[in-house]
């Protein structure tokens, strides 16, 4: 049981590297270091986490499939009896990536696919085939069914506002969980007109729900207030080298207040928005479930955060 709701949820950005390219993914603003985790910072990281018990997800800004030890470390956190999920695209994906993928097997995969419309698809990954992207997709459902919890999320642009119905039930009726997100501007670094228009989620609240139960790791083992830091100037500390007591303290402290930090003002986050349930801490993998469950049904009726099942 985590000792802290800010180590409910981690998120491990292995690298910050990637070679797709989004439209929704303001690559050119990124200004910190980029790079490979390290085993050692994996070790470090990863140790603390698991006496933690905390639900690590294999995501950040680059993509985890390029990393060389990333079905080693899916292993190494399930052997210790922690869960582990991994976000990806399906332009990684080939037959022998999939397979390994599943053989590993963490306990949850998501698979962005943005949309199912071809042209919005390949608008918003230019560098992607859609029909490349849809075969691998759907390979990997057939490897995964029955064997890895796989869900696919969409993204909801200003040219595709219309699709969250259509989505969800096409991924339905293979099987397949979905849902689609509203496009947001990653902390104000996002500048796409007529895919991306600014909205009016909590930038002058100051508040952020989303920082209390959720912590993020660069690769370098670093705690920023979240991914949407480009260029690593909300520092928290290092899970590297600070106990995980220190962290939670110094998030506690930050949450007392507005949030300090000048990309929170310019964050359209729906997720920062919603009210998280208080009290008790997730004492397991059941408790944790029905957690998450609650934070999407009140997302959903906060502001249509997510659509589908």
């Amino acid at each position: 049981m985590p000792s802290d709701w800010a180590f409910v949820s981690v998120d491990m950005e292995l690298t910050n590297r990637c070679n797709t390219d989004c439209l929704m993914c303001p690559r050119e603003a990124i200004t910190r270091p980029e790079g490979l985790m390290s085993e050692c910072v994996f070790k470090a990281v990863s140790e603390k986490l698991i006496g933690e018990g905390s639900l690590i997800t294999f995501s950040g800004m680059g993509d985890p499939l390029s990393h060389q030890n990333v079905f080693e470390w899916i292993y190494d956190i399930r052997d210790k009896g922690v869960d582990v999920g991994i976000v990806i695209n399906p332009a990684s994906l080939n037959k022998e990536i999939s397979q390994k993928l599943v053989e590993f097997g963490p306990n949850s995969i998501t698979l962005s696919f943005p949309s199912l419309q071809k042209s919005v698809f390949e608008k918003l990954c230019p560098k992607v085939s859609y029909d490349d992207a849809f075969k691998r997709t759907l390979e990997l459902i057939d490897l995964a069914r029955g064997n890895v919890g796989l869900r696919v999320t969409g993204i909801i642009t200003g040219i595709n506002t219309g699709e969250q119905e259509e989505y969800v039930s096409f991924w339905k009726e293979r099987g397949v969980g979905s849902g689609m997100t509203v496009c947001h501007g990653r902390g104000g670094n996002l500048r796409v007109p007529g895919v991306y228009e600014l909205q009016s989620f909590g930038l002058e609240s100051g508040i952020c729900s989303l920082f209390q139960f959720h912590t993020f790791v660069t690769w370098e083992g670093e705690v920023l207030a979240c991914c949407h830091d480009l260029a690593g100037a909300t520092r928290i500390g290092s899970l590297a080298n600070d106990d995980v007591s220190v962290i939670a303290e110094r998030k506690r402290k930050v949450l007392k207040n507005s949030m300090p930090f000048p990309v929170c003002g310019q964050c359209d986050e729906p997720l920062r928005q919603c009210q998280f349930p208080q009290g008790l801490l997730p004492e397991g993998r059941k408790e944790r479930n029905r957690f998450f469950s609650s934070v999407r049904e009140k997302c959903s009726q906060a502001g249509d955060w997510e659509q589908g099942e």
